[in-house]
């Protein structure tokens, strides 16, 4: 299995893409030195293997290259980030 990750900056979307088909995405704001991650869905089919960890890594990374604060308001990033 093949996974990639499209970044949609205007969009504020990253988006999963797996074996070439969409797989998933993480939306996200940015506000106050904030990088607000607000929904992260990985399709039905593909959840359990991880997937949803490597679009919250490429949003944390994003955020790094532009001194931005993390802000979990999605339930899934909640878990996973302090």
């Amino acid at each position: 299995m093949a996974a990639d990750i499209e970044h949609d900056e205007e969009g504020r979307r990253f988006n999963l893409i797996v074996d070439g088909q969409a797989g998933g995405y993480l939306t996200y704001e940015i506000y106050d030195g904030c990088l607000d991650i607000q929904h992260t869905v990985v399709s039905g089919s593909l959840r359990g293997q991880g997937l949803g960890m490597i679009l919250l890594d490429s949003a944390k990374e994003y955020a790094r290259a532009k001194d931005l604060r993390v802000v979990p308001t999605c339930s899934y990033a909640k878990k996973f980030i302090q």
